[in-house]
């Protein structure tokens, strides 16, 4: 039934509106297939945005610099420097190749300081040590044998007379890499960028104020051990700032991530023309988002050196592969990270103030486009939320004071605010359906390789739904008052303010979220002040629907676009560690993370949906529907595209189990293909079973009568796979310690749950033991010393029995326990010898227990060693071999050859 005019509630002078389309005038609202044409204005400003973000300069040639200008970056140059750096194999430390490249890196930078201008130190850093890293699986980190090179450019500051450094910026990048991977952006760009800027930088005629140290430290995959052996050198004294340079990926533009000294991003600020940074990275690091660190950790929390760390984050899909090579490395990338460092370096290392030792404090910071940088306390950072919430509040008592002052039209903006808060839940809800529906039907990161699938898999459907929802609860309302489409989208607008300047006010009573509060105080700002010119507009101007969709749109584009913008980098950072994540189900992180992204894009126009017909709305949103579903239902391979491969860590081993006596009482080999994402396991499944190494029944033996194979004019056994020798791993984990698996890295844990372990023969010999050189028990104390020999590479764990204690032990870290089982403490230390020798010099320890008389005749502990040689292609078995040969293409397949050992003592 109708409802007559004289029964709707009315705003006094305001035009009146029917409840349909037909009883207002054509210029009252808009044709409802233009929503596609502003559904398809939003993508180009999509890329508009990231055109504005990526725009790289030129690369400049060396031979069009001076000799004598110290001042300008040669991309050219860098990029010699980058070739000599990486050669043309993997460098992990321990490994002789990491030995050739290391003397390589000395003599580059001893050519460097024979040509220079002021004089530049160098040396070769050998040193032993260990500390406690407090990563989300906390460990103790051993090293010996560690290498850095070392170039100080000698500032006013010089050296003392003790051979220490005066007042010193250090920065550091790290030339070692993972395995079967080059390394070229991580961490190879940094190196050449700082080799690039010493050779400037030493041309100078007169000394900075500070010396500025180039670490290029040679163990940092190995988990931060380079920069912690630099802590012992006497250079590292009078290092009063750092710049730290990493890589999560490679090209684009490297972004300032963690600040620990706001003197130093404020240089960085007023040096770089077009600065990255965002504070949102300090939040994702510290909530372990992120699952990785930086040499930064070990500078803030053993060398209590502050600075910013800097970091690529694009091209993600490449990080830590064999596609992290020279060649994909865009022109204007390097040129665009040497103009930021060379002129951040210069400044830090000329800045007196930072003579002043300062408390580690962070900011808030965040750039708009690359084109400039904003920044402010902590402190200030409260007030400024504060203002701008209650800005928000004011701009909505704006638009009741513009269009009637009264309890009903207060009830109508709750009613709205209410229909918001309806629409993003319909959004979540839809979004919620079809991630689901998607996981079960089709296959999972198939925005891997192409991120832009994340728009009709995430966004479309949360827009649609609640645009529909919108217009639905419109429907409803609009029949209840007189307001025009042009006063009730303003009213949605005003809703929308509404609820963000809440949301933010409660933000604020949260300090630990001070440095995120900016993804909802920037926006809120735009909108608020763009609401003042739009409503007024409305009420004086008496826009047409479409003039107001312009003016909406117009004045709420800077936050729309520092939306996407932020979309646009959180998915480049978060899409590809899903890859190597081991999460079952990526895709809801993925939605989820999308959708929040989509809800805070959305509500900077949210309401305009209204300025459109209902006539004809459903055949538009159905059609962009059934696009977006069809799209759903392609079954793309997340690893298409040559730089988009599935990644895989190989364990070949053998795990053998010793008695009180040392003698053998259980081995088995094999290999442990680890879960590093919800495909890879099941892949290496499926292919093996696709080749012809595997028997599907014993008949299959018959095929090949000798089991051998024509191989270089030799006859080698040939790998033959049955049902029986393929293993998930799964029920070991609850009764042993790392599952009875060979154990990299304590965070491996989760990696080696629904691995799989295909039997086979041991991989070849290498030396590798741990024996007990001495116990003595003296009352209830008990002292056990033993000596490990082994690879450069390997993991101990150490598993007291019940009622046994460990009181105290040889390490310089103090006793902590890595994780507890089955309400027994393990403790856990990773060993590296980081610079290779023909001879590896083992590693002596010793414990001291708290043992019970009763039980000092009995077995006290369970202790596993785990050898790893970690880039050994040469020492590849035949069987082996022949496995890795019928694995595809996008495989990306990194090897360790590991023996572990279960002792008892």
């Amino acid at each position: 039934m109708a409802i007559s005019s004289s029964n709707k509630q009315s705003y006094a002078g305001l035009p009146f509106s029917g409840i349909s389309d037909h009883e207002e005038k054509t210029s009252q609202w808009i044709s409802s297939k233009y929503l596609v044409v502003l559904f398809s204005f939003f993508l180009l400003l999509v890329y508009v945005t990231t055109v504005i973000e990526n725009v790289l300069p030129d690369p400049i040639k060396e031979w069009h610099i001076h000799k004598t200008d110290a001042n300008t970056f040669s991309e050219v140059s860098a990029r010699k420097y980058l070739k000599e750096i990486l050669g043309n194999e993997p460098r992990v430390s321990g490994t002789h190749y990491h030995l050739l490249k290391t003397q390589d890196l000395l003599e580059l930078v001893d050519r460097i300081a024979r040509f220079a201008n002021q004089p530049v130190h160098t040396d070769w850093q050998y040193v032993d040590g260990d500390y406690w890293l407090a990563f989300s699986s906390p460990h103790v980190n051993a090293y010996q044998n560690l290498s850095n090179i070392i170039a100080v450019l000698e500032g006013e500051s010089g050296f003392n007379p003790d051979g220490t450094t005066g007042t010193s910026i250090l920065v550091n990048c790290h030339y070692d890499s993972v395995p079967f991977a080059i390394g070229a952006s991580d961490n190879g760009v940094f190196c050449a960028v700082m080799a690039e800027t010493l050779s400037k930088l030493s041309r100078r005629k007169y000394k900075l104020k500070h010396n500025i140290i180039f670490l290029f430290n040679g163990a940092e995959e190995s988990v931060l051990l380079g920069s912690h052996g630099f802590l012992s050198h006497p250079w590292s004294k009078g290092v009063i700032s750092v710049i730290n340079l990493d890589s999560a990926g490679m090209n684009g533009k490297p972004n300032v991530f963690q600040v620990t000294d706001p003197r130093v991003l404020e240089i960085y600020k007023k040096t770089n023309l077009r600065p990255t940074a965002q504070g949102m990275g300090e939040f994702l690091f510290s909530t372990g988002i992120i699952p990785s660190d930086t040499d930064f950790r070990i500078w803030r929390d053993f060398g209590n050196i502050t600075g910013i760390d800097i970091a690529f984050i694009k091209w993600g899909n490449v990080y830590h592969t064999r596609n992290d090579k020279p060649e994909l490395i865009q022109d204007g990338v390097i040129q665009n990270t040497g103009n930021m460092l060379l002129n951040l370096v210069r400044e830090v290392a000329d800045c007196r103030e930072l003579v002043v030792k300062e408390p580690a404090s962070t900011v808030v910071y965040y750039d708009y486009l690359g084109l400039f940088l904003v920044t402010y306390t902590k402190s200030v950072a409260l007030q400024v939320d504060v203002i701008v919430g209650l800005l928000g509040l004011l701009s909505v008592g704006y638009f009741l004071w513009l269009f009637g002052f009264r309890w009903s039209s207060v009830r109508e903006l709750l009613w709205s605010g209410a229909g918001r808060v309806l629409c993003a839940l319909a959004g979540l809800v839809s979004v919620a359906v079809f991630t689901t529906f998607m996981i079960v039907a089709t296959k999972q990161m198939r925005y891997l390789s192409e991120h832009w699938i994340v728009v009709p898999f995430y966004w479309v459907p949360y827009l649609v739904a609640s645009v529909v929802t919108a217009h639905a609860f419109d429907t409803w309302r609009s029949g209840k008052t007189s307001l025009n489409r042009s006063i009730r989208t303003s009213q949605a607008m005003a809703a929308t303010r509404l609820l963000i300047a809440l949301a933010l006010l409660v933000l604020c009573s949260a300090p630990s979220l001070a440095n995120v509060r900016y993804l909802i105080t920037a926006p809120l700002l735009v909108l608020s002040i763009a609401s003042i010119i739009t409503m007024t507009g409305v009420r004086y101007g008496r826009l047409n629907a479409l003039q107001h969709l312009f003016l909406e749109i117009l004045l709420n584009i800077p936050a729309t676009m520092l939306t996407f913008s932020l979309a646009t980098r959180f998915n480049s950072l978060l899409i590809p560690i899903m890859g190597r994540s081991a999460a079952d189900y990526p895709d809801n992180v993925i939605a989820a993370a999308n959708t929040l992204v989509a809800v805070l894009a959305a509500s900077t126009v949210s309401g305009i949906e209204l300025l459109f017909s209902r006539k004809r709305l459903w055949t538009v949103l159905g059609a962009i529907s059934i696009a977006s579903f069809v799209i759903m239902l392609i079954p793309f391979s997340p690893y298409r595209g040559e730089n988009t491969i599935q990644r895989h860590y190989w364990f070949h081993t053998q795990i053998t189990s010793y008695d009180v006596n040392s003698q053998p009482i259980e081995s088995i080999s094999g290999v442990l293909i680890a879960k590093l994402d919800v495909f890879n396991v099941q892949s290496a499944l499926t292919a093996i079973k696709d080749s012809d190494l595997y028997l599907k029944n014993q008949s299959d033996l018959s095929r090949n009568d000798s089991q051998v194979m024509q191989k270089d004019g030799q006859h080698n056994p040939k790998l033959l796979i049955k049902d029986s020798d393929l293993k998930m791993i799964n029920e070991e984990c609850n009764q042993f310690l790392y599952c009875n698996m060979p154990m990299y890295r304590p965070r491996f844990e989760k990696m080696i749950k629904e691995s799989l372990f295909v039997k086979m023969g041991p991989p070849a010999q290498f030396t590798h033991s741990l024996q007990l050189a001495n116990r003595s028990c003296v009352e209830e104390v008990c002292s056990l010393s033993f000596v490990m020999n082994g690879p450069a590479h390997n993991g101990i764990t150490i598993w007291p029995r019940q009622n046994v204690n460990i009181t105290s032990w040889s390490f310089s870290s103090p006793l902590k326990e890595t994780l507890t089982l089955q309400e027994r403490p393990v403790y856990t230390i990773i060993h590296s010898t980081a610079t290779y020798t023909e001879f590896f010099k083992p590693l002596e320890f010793s414990l001291n227990l708290n043992v019970p008389l009763s039980l000092q005749s009995g077995e006290v502990l369970d202790i596993s060693h785990h050898a790893h040689k970690i880039y050994n292609p040469d020492h590849f078995t035949e069987e082996y071999i022949q496995l890795l040969e019928v694995m595809p293409e996008y495989f990306n397949i990194a090897t360790f050859l590991t023996f572990r050992s279960n002792y008892v003592f």
